[in-house]
């Protein structure tokens, strides 16, 4: 049976937002078969556009991944998903509507990846160019989708081109070492294909570097190696050395929109007022400002960052001022259930409106910087890192510190990294190495909003992943197995 191929340009939808239950209108551009799709460059052009379009689907990069991080210390979920409630004390079961919000669009991304890879290595109707980036581009983001099942998921099953091929789709799960392999093959091989260099909005070989950075590091926190330590260094020294990958010279410029390009942005959703293409933006700013009002800062975040400059850049706190369209207003701590807001991703139109000409960061630079001082300190110890904290410091004019061990590398990482969905996947694989003691720190009151302390009861090992969704479990009939503790 032919299989039919669907697609779509979705880089040029419209993502329309009439309420919490937004969706992506696309332009669909034919109904093709194996044989008759993939025969031009621009076919494939247009499939690697549908890979990019995934990231601005609500239930993955827009919304759903930024869930995952009110677990930790420093947000609470606010809002009006109670399944969220489960997520940050930990109380969740299998048919908790969060799991699955995601995992059909990162199979959806496997997908169309494996289908192009599937085809495009025999075109010959194809530039160089386009075909090797294209190579690239696909591998990325095939390894973007099973990194982002693994994090919160751990052991989920592999479907590859053999798999299509013999239409096998119903496979059990994965080891977690199989799955960080395969990760780390489909990103070396972008690492291989990917220019230097790209135009604005595309990957290029430093993005497949610094998620290669990201997975060794979290490998070595399973294995605790200093094989994987090395790689991570190796690979992140591909970014830190590298002038084209520099940090940009102002902090705020990640998360708005500029005119000259941006190299510390490795991988970004452009957001724009035309289209209003991401719900990002919607969730983190205030109602009483047109936002949802999801995500709110807890108090010991506030705390941690005393004095330091990127604290009025990444959070609202009573005695701020806004700018909304013509008027400087006072920031109101009461709309907010913590007294905070993030501002990464909420600015103002001239005319008061929410603007959605801003950068979602999801890689940037500077986590790999963090990354690499991270591997250095394990590896060496304390002192080793200093160059990158210090570079990252530097940037937004704090003073160098000397000696830097892991209790300053983690304040480091928190405080650069606020609120771009880093803190509790940062903190689970800490716990395994014995940085943190995860049990104790959730259990302090200062992890969590009133309404929660005292009912976030984190469990190791049980808690280092979250159940895979109930619904596949049903629908493998057997073979899909529940992981362990759930």
């Amino acid at each position: 049976m032919k299989k039919i191929l669907y697609i779509c340009c979705w880089l040029c939808g419209v993502w329309t937002l009439t309420s919490c239950d937004s969706f992506l209108e696309a332009d669909p551009k034919g109904v093709y078969t194996e044989e008759n799709y993939f025969t031009t460059e621009q076919s494939v052009i247009d499939a690697i556009s549908g890979l990019y379009g995934i990231l601005i689907v609500e239930d993955y990069v827009a919304f759903g991944d930024y869930a995952w991080d009110i677990c930790s210390d420093d947000m609470f979920r606010a809002g009006d998903h109670a399944e969220k409630e489960a997520i940050e004390t930990f109380t969740f079961d299998a048919g908790n509507a969060q799991l699955k919000a995601g995992w059909s669009w990162k199979y959806e991304m496997v997908s169309r990846a494996n289908n192009i890879l599937i085809h495009l290595p025999e075109m010959t109707s194809i530039s160089d160019d386009i075909k090797n980036r294209s190579l690239g581009e696909t591998y990325f983001f095939r390894a973007f989708a099973y990194w982002w099942l693994y994090l919160p998921c751990g052991e989920v099953p592999l479907i590859l081109e053999d798999d299509v091929k013999n239409a096998n789709y119903n496979k059990p799960k994965a080891s977690l070492n199989e799955v960080l392999a395969q990760i780390e093959s489909d990103l070396q091989k972008a690492a291989q294909y990917l220019p230097e260099t790209s135009t604005a909005g595309r990957i290029n070989r430093g993005t497949a570097y610094a998620y290669l950075t990201q997975l060794y590091m979290h490998w070595s926190c399973i294995e605790n190696n200093e094989d994987k330590l090395q790689k991570a260094i190796d690979a992140g020294t591909q970014v830190t050395g590298n002038d084209n990958y520099r940090l940009s010279a102002n902090y705020q410029d990640n998360f708005r929109q500029v005119t000259e390009g941006l190299p510390e942005m490795l991988l970004y959703v452009t957001s724009s007022s035309t289209w209003r293409n991401t719900s990002t933006i919607y969730y983190f700013s205030p109602r009483s400002l047109g936002g949802w009002n999801f995500f709110h800062p807890l108090p010991g975040l506030f705390e941690a960052f005393g004095d330091d400059p990127r604290r009025e850049m990444t959070m609202w706190a009573a005695g701020d001022q806004i700018q909304v369209g013509p008027d400087l207003i006072n920031y109101d701590p009461n709309s907010s259930e913590t007294g905070y807001h993030f501002n990464k991703y909420t600015t103002f139109t001239s005319e008061g409106l929410l603007n959605f000409d801003l950068l979602i960061p999801l890689m940037r630079s500077a986590d790999v910087y963090l990354l690499v001082a991270e591997a250095k300190i394990r590896l060496s110890g304390a002192g080793a890192g200093d160059q990158e904290i210090n570079a990252v410091r530097a940037r937004v004019g704090l003073p160098p510190i000397s000696n830097a061990g892991p209790e300053e590398l983690i304040k480091e990482r928190r405080l650069e990294l606020a609120g771009e969905n880093r803190r509790h996947f940062d903190l689970v694989r800490w716990d395994k190495i014995g940085w943190v003691d995860l049990v104790t720190l959730y259990a302090d009151p200062k992890a969590s909003h009133t309404t929660d302390q005292g009912r976030k009861n984190f469990q190791r090992p049980r808690n280092y992943y979250f159940p895979l969704p109930q619904e596949e479990i049903d629908k493998s009939n057997g073979v899909l197995v529940q992981n362990s503790n759930y």
